[in-house]
């Protein structure tokens, strides 16, 4: 499959419409702050890591997720910092 180049501004417009939770992998609405934290400090990450993958595809959260310990420590926080915790399940 051929790798899509993208410049730096559709990248950043791409990536606003990618919820990166690499954690557990959900996706979830975010707030304009969210996505501008994203886009400030994973855009780069993603460029470096992922962008062999559509921005905003499943993939691309699971190639964060996989590759969580290369992730540059702005990206990481701000995942860490919108992550969503798994809730525990109950046993009945």
């Amino acid at each position: 499959m051929p790798m899509l180049r993208l410049a730096p501004r559709s990248v950043a417009f791409a990536l606003s419409a990618a919820i990166l939770v690499a954690g557990s992998g959900a996706a979830v609405a975010a707030s304009e702050q969210e996505m501008a934290e994203y886009r400030r400090d994973c855009t780069m990450d993603y460029t470096r890591l992922c962008s062999a993958y559509d921005p905003g595809s499943p993939q691309v959260r699971q190639c964060f997720a996989a590759r969580r310990a290369e992730l540059s420590p702005r990206c990481a926080a701000t995942i860490a910092k919108y992550e969503t915790p798994e809730k525990p399940q109950r046993r009945r």
